[in-house]
C-alpha cells in the first residue's frame, strides 16, 4: 500500500467520525417527508430566578413536552430558543433581568404556519456558560455565574481524529468524500455549553492536519491507522473531547425549516424593544454557521460544494457552467463565511430557494434577475388599470397625494388625483399596485392623538417702605418794637432765623410743635414726618389649549395699546400687544412622554414706571424652550427671583451722627421689594 493510499484511508475514517458530530446541525425530518401532526402546545409562563453561584435560571413552562432548538447569535451575543409546535401565550413578552449575565428575556410568536414556533431570546452580557435541560413540561436554561465560568479552562473545542505523527499532504476532497456515509441525526435531550466560544467543526472533515503541523513535510512512514468502521463506532474511537460540548437540537416532528439553519441577517425578532440598536445605512453580513477549518489545494469546486452540503445539511444545485478549482486554507471560520469566500473567489453567487441553494455565476444570476424584473413589469403593463377612490377622515388628500407621487408605489401607468372639497384621493394603476397603495392610505389615514397643555404663571411680590423726616426752626429777635433792644450801641437790634427742612412724604400729615415767649422774641417750630407701608401681591395666570400631535397651537389674552406715530405728511396709529400668550407644538414620543416646543409670555402695561406722552411702558415676562415631560406630569420651565433693597439717609454733616440727638438733624428712608416669577407646564394626552 502506498503512502497516499494509506493517508486517504486515514482521512476517510476521520471524515466518518466527524460527520456524526456535525450532521445534527440540521433538524431531523420524518422519513415520509411530511410535517408532524402533533397538536400545538402553549408557552404559559416564564420564571427568572437567581442561583447560589450568582447565575440565573430561566424556566419556560409549557403544557406539553418541549421540543426546541437553540442558536447562538453574535453582535451582540444572545441565545435564541425556538419552541416548536408552541404558541406564545405569555401575558408579558419582555422580562427585564439586569443581572451580571442576562440583560433581559424576550418572547414572541416567530412562526404560525405550517407549524407554530414560539421564540425566546436571551440578551446576554458577555459570553457566559449556559446549559439547557428539560424537566417534564418545563424547559430550564441555567446561565453560570461569574464565579463559575471565570475559572473554567479556556480549552479549544476541536475534535481531532487519530492522525500520524507528521501531517501528510492535503488529500483531494473527492477522496475524502467518497468514504463519507449519509448524515444521520443524533437526538439529545440535554444541551450544554461550558465555555463562551462556539463549537468548531473537526479539522478532519476537510482532510486537514492539525494546525500545528500544517506546514510540516509528509512523514516517510506514518503510523498505521485504524480501519474505517461503520457509524457510530468512529465517534466512540475519537479522542475524549474538551469540556466544551456540541449543541445538538432535539428531533423535530416537522420538516426542516430553512430559518433554523440559514445564516442570520441580524433581523429584529418580533416583540423586540423599540429602542434597541438598528442599522440604518449599509448592509451588515452576520455569519452564524458553525466554525470549520479547511485546507484544500486544487480541489474540484463541485466536490467542495458537496462538502458544504455534508456540513450544513442544505441542498445544493449547481449551474452547468460552474467549473474550476479551489485552493483555500482557513481556520475556525463559520461555514457560511467560507462558502461566501469560495463563491467570491470564483465569480459565483448563490440564491436561496426554500431548502435549496442554487449556485451560478454572478453574471448569469444578474441577467436572470433583470429578465425576471423586465418580464414582471411587462406583465404589469399589459394588465388593465383599476381606479379606486378613498375618502380620508384624518389626513389631507392634498398631502397624501404628494406622498404617493414622490414614492415608488406607482407603476409607469399609475396616476393619482385628489378632490379637496370632499377630501377624496383617486388612484388609477394596475391591480398589483392598488393593494400596496390602499395599505399605505390605511396607514396614513389614522387618528392623530391630541394633547392638552396647561401653563400656570405665578407671580408674587412683597414691598416694604419706612420713611422718617423732620422739619424744625427757631426765630430770635431783639428790637425796640419788642421792648428788648440790646444794651450795646452796636448792634442795637438783632434777628436770628434758622430752618431745617428734611420732609419725606408730602401726602402724610405732619406732627408739629411751636414754642415761644409772650413777646414773640423767641419761637421754636418742630414738625415730624413718619411713613411705613407694607404690601403683598400674588398674580396667577393659567392659559390652557388643546392641539393635535405635531401641530402648533397659540392662545392669547390681553390688551393692545395704541401708539401714535407722527410724520411730516401723515399720522399713523400702531397697536402694541400687552397680553398673556402661549404658543406650543407638542410631540408624543413612543414612550408615552410629550416633547414640547413652547413659548410663554406675560406682558402687562406699566403706567407708573414708564410713561411717554401718555403711552405706558410694557413689563415683559417671557420664556422659550424645549422640554420633555411625562403624560400628566408638571415641570417648571423657568423662574425669575428679584430682590431690591434700599437704605437712604439725609442730614447735616457731623450733627446727624451725634448719638440720640442725631435724629434731630437727619431723615431716613428704608425700602425693600421682592418679586418671584415661576412658569409651570402640564401636558396631558387626551385619550378616547
Amino acid at each position: 500500500m502506498t503512502l497516499s493510499d494509506h493517508s486517504a484511508r486515514i482521512r476517510a475514517a476521520a471524515l466518518l467520525a466527524a460527520s456524526l458530530l456535525v450532521t445534527p446541525l440540521a433538524p431531523a425530518q420524518p422519513e415520509d417527508g411530511t410535517a408532524g401532526s402533533a397538536p400545538a402546545g402553549s408557552l404559559r409562563d416564564l420564571l427568572v430566578t437567581a442561583m447560589p453561584d450568582g447565575g440565573d435560571r430561566i424556566v419556560l413552562t409549557l403544557d406539553q413536552e418541549p421540543r426546541f432548538q437553540v442558536q447562538e447569535v453574535e453582535d451582540p451575543y444572545r441565545l435564541v430558543i425556538d419552541l416548536e409546535g408552541t404558541v406564545n401565550r405569555l401575558p408579558k413578552n419582555v422580562r427585564a433581568v439586569n443581572s451580571d449575565q442576562v440583560q433581559r428575556v424576550r418572547a414572541a410568536q416567530y412562526q404560525t404556519t405550517p407549524e407554530p414556533v414560539a421564540r425566546v431570546v436571551l440578551d446576554m452580557k458577555g459570553r457566559p456558560a449556559w446549559e439547557t435541560r428539560t424537566d417534564g413540561r418545563n424547559l430550564v436554561i441555567e446561565i453560570a455565574g461569574q464565579r463559575t465560568h471565570a475559572s473554567a479552562p479556556a480549552t479549544s473545542a476541536v475534535f481531532e481524529a487519530p492522525a500520524p505523527a507528521a501531517a501528510p499532504a492535503p488529500v483531494p476532497v473527492e477522496a475524502a468524500l467518497s468514504a463519507a456515509p449519509a448524515p444521520a441525526p443524533a437526538p439529545a435531550q440535554t444541551q450544554k455549553v461550558s465555555a463562551p466560544a462556539p463549537v468548531a467543526v473537526p479539522a478532519a472533515v476537510t482532510g486537514m492536519a492539525p494546525a500545528a503541523t500544517e506546514t510540516s513535510a509528509p512523514a516517510a512512514a506514518p503510523a498505521p491507522a485504524p480501519a474505517p468502521a461503520p457509524a457510530p463506532a468512529p465517534a466512540a474511537a475519537a479522542p475524549a473531547p474538551s469540556p466544551r460540548k456540541t449543541i445538538t437540537p432535539a428531533p423535530a416532528a416537522s420538516s426542516t425549516s430553512l430559518a433554523a439553519v440559514m445564516p442570520s441577517t441580524g433581523a429584529t425578532y418580533p416583540g423586540a424593544a423599540v429602542f434597541e440598536k438598528k442599522i440604518v445605512q449599509g448592509e451588515q453580513q452576520v455569519y452564524t454557521g458553525k466554525k470549520i477549518s479547511l485546507n484544500l489545494v486544487d480541489a474540484d469546486i463541485k466536490q467542495v460544494f458537496r462538502l458544504f452540503h455534508e456540513i450544513s445539511g442544505l441542498n445544493f444545485v449547481l449551474d452547468p457552467s460552474v467549473t474550476g478549482r479551489v485552493t483555500i486554507v482557513v481556520d475556525e471560520v463559520p461555514w457560511d463565511q467560507a462558502l461566501d469566500l469560495v463563491l467570491k473567489n470564483n465569480g459565483l453567487d448563490k440564491v436561496y430557494e426554500k431548502t435549496v441553494i442554487r449556485i451560478a455565476s454572478t453574471a448569469k444570476l444578474a441577467s436572470e434577475a433583470g429578465a425576471r424584473k423586465a418580464l414582471k413589469e411587462a406583465k404589469e403593463l399589459e394588465a388593465d388599470t383599476v381606479t379606486i377612490t378613498r375618502t380620508l377622515s384624518y389626513a389631507k388628500a392634498k398631502d397624501i397625494d404628494k406622498i404617493i407621487k414622490t414614492g415608488v408605489l406607482l407603476s409607469p401607468r399609475g396616476k393619482s388625483f385628489f378632490d379637496e372639497r370632499t377630501n377624496t384621493i383617486i388612484v388609477t394603476d394596475v391591480p398589483t399596485k392598488i393593494q400596496p397603495i390602499d395599505n399605505l392610505l390605511t396607514s396614513l389615514d389614522e387618528k392623530t392623538p391630541q394633547v392638552m397643555i396647561e401653563a400656570r404663571i405665578v407671580e408674587t411680590s412683597r414691598r416694604f417702605t419706612r420713611e422718617f423726616g423732620i422739619n424744625w426752626g427757631f426765630h430770635g429777635e431783639r428790637s425796640d418794637a419788642l421792648g428788648n433792644p440790646l444794651d450795646t450801641s452796636f448792634p442795637h437790634n438783632a434777628t436770628v432765623d434758622w430752618d431745617l427742612n428734611l420732609p419725606q412724604n408730602a401726602g402724610v400729615t405732619a406732627l408739629g410743635f411751636t414754642f415761644g415767649n409772650a413777646s414773640g422774641s423767641f419761637l421754636l417750630d418742630v414738625a415730624l414726618d413718619a411713613l411705613e407701608t407694607e404690601g403683598k401681591g400674588r398674580v396667577l395666570s393659567s392659559p390652557k389649549i388643546a392641539t393635535q400631535n405635531n401641530e402648533t397651537a397659540e392662545i392669547e389674552q390681553g390688551v393692545r395699546i395704541p401708539v401714535v406715530n407722527t410724520t411730516a405728511t401723515e399720522i399713523s396709529v400702531d397697536f402694541v400687544a400687552a397680553a398673556l400668550r402661549l404658543k406650543v407644538t407638542p410631540q408624543i414620543t413612543a414612550e408615552g412622554t410629550v416633547s414640547l416646543d413652547l413659548e410663554v409670555s406675560n406682558d402687562s402695561p406699566e403706567f407708573l414706571i414708564a410713561n411717554v406722552q401718555g403711552t405706558p411702558g410694557i413689563r415683559t415676562q417671557r420664556a422659550q424652550t424645549k422640554v420633555l415631560v411625562t403624560d400628566g406630569g408638571t415641570t417648571v420651565i423657568g423662574g425669575i427671583f428679584t430682590v431690591n433693597e434700599g437704605n437712604a439717609e439725609t442730614g447735616i454733616p457731623w450733627f446727624r451722627k451725634i448719638p440720640l440727638f442725631g435724629w434731630l438733624f437727619k431723615s431716613r428712608n428704608i425700602s425693600s421689594e421682592n418679586r418671584e416669577l415661576l412658569v409651570f407646564i402640564t401636558p396631558r394626552i387626551l385619550r378616547g
